[in-house]
């Protein structure tokens, strides 16, 4: 299983992974009797890995149309709105997807769910980056206009990389929403897949997928 840092979905600190999307899957495992280990991964590396196989697996990812045929899917373990954020003070007046359409760089990670989905709908003032942070970054110093953030999980990811959740300004423009599974290569069984799916619905359905997500939204 192939973690990918995501807060506060996954973390990494000092070799050991937690979140969210970490909590979920260790109790599930449980449930199922699975052994297979954790491991924290790059982005793109799990990505193509996960889609090669064999009997692999990454989590956490955005399930979206462009992706649905390159694996089986088990979730969804989270759901929120995207907005598109600008640097805090920043005169850049953007009130709809035609403003966003008119800027001349937003943000987005290679091959990243933001990069993918503006993309596919026609977005070509992207400012294709190697990760989120160093989208962040760019926004933060003033060198791009716009980045696509979920609207809980953006706190949780710029301070993660040490910068202050406070110089970020969401704008009123909600490009959609979106939600975080797991995903697995095409040649798992279909039986495992619905025995990981089973047992997720068995941890929202006891209260334990709830108080996951409590303990680690806070903000």
């Amino acid at each position: 299983m192939q973690a990918i840092v995501y807060p506060p979905l996954v973390y990494s600190e000092d070799g050991r992974l937690y979140g969210v999307a970490t909590e979920m899957v260790v109790e599930i495992q449980k449930l199922i009797g699975d052994d297979s280990k954790l491991v924290e991964a790059p982005w793109l590396r799990a990505y193509e890995q996960t889609q090669r196989g064999p009997k692999q697996a990454m989590f956490a990812i955005v399930r979206i149309p462009e992706r649905e045929a390159l694996f089986k899917w088990v979730g969804p373990i989270f759901g929120e709105g995207d907005f598109f954020f600008k640097r805090q003070g920043s005169p850049l007046k953007v009130d709809s997807l035609d403003d966003v359409r008119k800027v001349k760089r937003i943000g987005v990670r290679k091959d990243g769910y933001t990069h993918q989905t503006l993309a596919s709908n026609g977005f070509t003032n992207l400012d294709v980056g190697p990760t989120y942070a160093s989208s962040y970054r760019k926004l933060v110093d003033g060198r791009i206009d716009l980045v696509l953030m979920g609207e809980r999980t953006y706190y949780y990811m710029v301070k993660n990389v040490g910068l202050n959740p406070a110089d970020f300004e969401r704008t009123n423009v909600k490009y959609g929403d979106s939600s975080a599974w797991l995903a697995f290569s095409s040649d798992v069984s279909d039986e495992s897949i619905v025995q990981w799916q089973e047992a997720l619905d068995t941890l929202k359905a006891n209260g334990t997928y709830k108080e996951i997500l409590d303990r680690n939204f806070k903000q």
